[in-house]
């Protein structure tokens, strides 16, 4: 399903045969046409929730603030790779969009990559499989909005062996749970250290005990499970809690904020962690989900996929400002580029991108990541950060 939806700062009159001269409304505003692609329907919708409602939120706010019309195209990819490619061959043949946002699952991401560096627009995504972000592509058009998933291995990796915990890995099957393993076993191969036990989940899985049994025959204390959906971390703690394993520390990422509290019991969150670069519950990322939760009557259920989209309007409209004409894609990847600074509700993000690293965010400074955990009614719970959790006081 393919369909436009139109706001307050929306031009309608734009078609699919845009040209130059069709880029600049009879006011004088820049127009651009943003292609939003997700899995509308599939397995995950959440995913789509949390990628067209901030676009939407960001093209009211941010298309005043840098005097741009924004036209918001939808494309539903199914939750697939084969519908993620169709939905992009008709975002950029038949509704020749200027910019490209999604698909925001890694598998459907990395299935039409080659076609997006082809076609040559403009792509925003909060994906988070390294390899989108191709450093030998001249020119690269993808700009990922959310950290890498090797990014995130680094980081935790300090907290997962950390005094001497033998640690094993529950991934999902697909290419972010892939890209996660493969991303910790790189960190041990570095450091010197082994994984205990590696074990795979299917997405959309009831039964893990065995893989549990198996954690706990290796004698694994620690487990970092890079799963894409909330549901399967739910899954997974469920065994865990069942057959009596109980680990040291499990650590995990974002995408649990996805319907795990909602399936998940106290039991299941005691010990377990997700590290993050932002912090959740306040500043910037808690102001876009108020106002999120106002518009559309409940709370985000992805808030760093929110953020993430709100970041990428802003780099992609401020860029489409500096040029003055959304069409001269070339122009608008470099302005792109050489934005000096992403804000996110005042939360700036200086120098987010630049020629050579198309990356919102770095692992240098990992020590300052956040760690957060659930308190007993199934809040977020600021534990500190990376150093903070490493140091002698603990988490």
């Amino acid at each position: 399903m393919l369909t436009s939806t139109v706001g307050a700062l929306l031009l309608a009159a734009c078609g699919s045969d845009s040209s130059s001269s069709d880029s600049v409304s009879d006011g004088g505003r820049p127009t651009v046409r943003i292609g939003v692609v997700g899995p509308e329907s599939g397995s995950a919708p959440q995913f789509w929730t949390d990628a067209i409602r901030p676009v939407e939120l960001a093209a009211d706010e941010l298309g005043e603030k840098y005097g741009i019309n924004v036209e918001i195209v939808e494309a539903d990819d199914g939750g697939t790779p084969e519908g993620a490619s169709q939905a992009i061959q008709t975002l950029l043949n038949s509704e020749d969009v200027d910019a490209l946002f999604g698909p925001p699952q890694s598998g459907n991401a990395l299935q039409v990559a080659e076609v997006v560096q082809r076609t040559g627009r403009p792509w925003l995504l909060p994906a988070q499989a390294p390899a989108l972000i191709n450093p030998e592509a001249d020119p690269n058009w993808a700009f990922r909005t959310n950290y890498a998933s090797d990014d995130l291995a680094t980081i935790v990796g300090d907290l997962l062996f950390a005094g001497g915990n033998r640690v094993g890995v529950v991934h999902s099957t697909d290419a972010y749970g892939q890209t996660s393993l493969e991303a910790v076993q790189a960190y041990a191969e570095a450091n010197g250290l082994e994984i205990a036990a590696e074990e795979a989940i299917q997405p959309g899985s009831t039964d893990f005990a065995p893989s549990v049994r198996r954690l706990e025959e290796a004698g694994v204390t620690a487990v970092f499970m890079g799963i894409t959906a909330g549901a399967d971390t739910a899954t997974v703690t469920r065994a865990m809690v069942q057959e009596g394993f109980r680990p040291e520390l499990k650590v995990t990422n974002a995408t649990i904020l996805a319907d795990f509290e909602q399936l998940a019991e106290p039991a299941q969150w005691e010990n377990l962690v997700f590290v993050d670069t932002r912090r959740l519950a306040e500043g910037a990322m808690a102001e876009i989900s108020a106002d999120y939760e106002k518009r559309y009557g409940e709370a985000p259920i992805l808030p760093t996929n929110v953020y993430s989209f709100f970041a990428g309007m802003d780099a992609y409209l401020q860029a489409v400002a500096q040029v003055g004409d959304a069409d001269d894609y070339d122009a608008v990847r470099e302005a792109m580029e050489s934005v000096p600074a992403v804000s996110v509700r005042g939360e700036s993000i200086a120098s987010p991108f630049s020629a050579d690293d198309h990356e919102l965010y770095e692992a240098e400074d990992q020590a300052a990541w956040y760690v957060y955990g659930f308190d007993a009614q199934g809040s977020l719970s600021l534990q500190g950060t990376v150093a903070d959790c490493l140091g002698a006081a603990g988490c």
